[in-house]
């Protein structure tokens, strides 16, 4: 299990090129009984006239499986995971007008918890911000990663999107171990090679 979160961990690193990118969900997703995984497909927050990205990644159900200070009473919650308390965004694909699709690896969450009766996961129209993984501080970095990820490849057994999920990262993880084999195989021959 650790190995393929590590693949998606490497191809999350390379693939990373967007920074920040605020996106507004395309449409409605229902909170469906016994799913911890869904699709999402977002449009750039941008100016009216802009022409704007588009985005696809998953939102993922998390809870807090770890310790955490209330700043304001200085009382230390313990871990409750068990009980959900919101979704991880995660936008992998990119794709621009008049540009080339791009593999990003950006993050975020929902903007309020959707649980005590809601019925969405997210809301057409909402916007999330995300930042890119890598370019956070590990201190800042958000402490749902982790179990997401592990959601994320225990669900892609039975769930799609979590599936599709995991084959994007894996292809883009394989193929950046090809091209890395490549370069050092070059490399080696441009340093054997006789001087003339």
């Amino acid at each position: 299990m650790l190995e393929a979160l590590n693949v998606i961990f490497i191809a999350a690193t390379i693939a990373t090129q967007t920074l920040n990118v605020v996106a507004r969900a395309d449409e409605d997703i229902l909170i469906e009984k016994d799913v911890k995984v869904y699709a999402v497909s977002m449009t750039e927050q941008a100016p009216l006239w802009a022409k704007k990205c588009k985005y696809e990644g998953v939102m993922v159900e998390f809870a807090r499986d770890w310790e955490e200070e209330q700043l304001s009473t200085g009382v230390i919650l313990p871990p409750e995971p068990d009980k959900p308390i919101g979704y991880a965004l995660i936008l992998n694909k990119e794709r621009c007008p008049e540009k080339e699709d791009r593999a990003i690896f950006n993050i975020g969450e929902s903007p309020s918890s959707p649980f005590f009766g809601r019925k969405h996961v997210l809301r057409q129209g909402n916007p999330v911000d995300t930042r890119a993984y890598w370019s956070q501080k590990e201190e800042h970095r958000p402490k749902w990663m982790p179990q997401v990820l592990r959601t994320i490849e225990a669900e892609a057994s039975k769930n799609l999107s979590a599936q599709r999920f995991v084959e994007e990262m894996s292809s883009r993880a394989e193929a950046d171990s090809v091209s890395s084999q490549t370069s050092r195989a070059e490399a080696d021959q441009v340093d054997s090679a006789p001087a003339h």
